[in-house]
């Protein structure tokens, strides 16, 4: 399962799409793999708007939505035909791809839920041993912020007091989020959280968790 912050997304680049196509194409023809997309600053920018104009959170999050599914289709796009060129809005479609053989790639769900929370819905249900977080401009995990000491390993306990001073408003689900967390650690799924500037680093994350980044897990391993 890879989580890929929309903000990595955002620059449309061709050589980062195309190492990034490489890479998940790689990782497929290990076994099935799943993509959830971020929706970076569009979605931030819908957000916004809406919130100066005064519209429910409910609607703020489909704003979000709507910018993350934007990034996933152009995803899918780029990995065609090894990806189904649709927009995917649920869990079961998800589930129906990878039924395929193919590599399903979405954005966000429902209002309330974040992408990470999707992401993580997703390596539950497909029974995926571990979510490779894709972040932008960090290598992983602070202790307290960004240029802080970085946070090898983490259990569940460590990550909840973490995200406690993240807001968890549409458009604040920074880093990770409560559900997110609720979920992967009800059913034990590490998280490796990276970099996402290099793609071509993502075989080696697979393989070797904590060789780079933080490794988020249970608290007794």
């Amino acid at each position: 399962m890879v989580k890929i912050s929309g903000s990595l997304l955002d620059s449309m680049d061709p050589g980062y799409y195309s190492k990034l196509v490489e890479a998940l194409s790689s990782l497929a023809s290990r076994g099935p793999l799943a993509v959830v997309a971020g929706g970076g600053a569009p979605a931030r920018r819908g957000v916004k708007l809406l919130q100066e104009l005064g519209a429910t959170r409910g609607l703020q999050d489909l704003a979000g939505i709507w910018a993350s599914r934007l990034h996933a289709i152009t995803l899918s796009l780029a990995l065609y035909p090894r990806s189904p060129p649709r927009v995917l809005a649920t869990l079961e479609e998800v589930l129906e791809v990878l039924a395929q053989g193919l590599i399903p790639v979405t954005g966000g769900f429902q209002p309330g839920q974040s992408t990470n929370a999707v992401a993580a819905a997703i390596a539950e249900a497909m029974g995926a041993g571990i979510l490779v977080n894709m972040l932008h401009g960090v290598e992983g995990v602070y202790e307290d912020k960004p240029g802080g000491r970085l946070a090898r390993r983490l259990c569940y306990s460590d990550m909840r007091r973490i995200i406690a001073r993240f807001s968890q408003e549409p458009g604040g689900y920074k880093l990770f989020d409560r559900v997110a967390l609720d979920i992967v650690e009800r059913s034990h799924v590490r998280v490796v959280f990276i970099n996402g500037s290099d793609p071509t680093r993502l075989p080696r994350v697979v393989d070797e968790p904590g060789s780079m980044g933080s490794l988020l897990g249970p608290c007794h391993s």
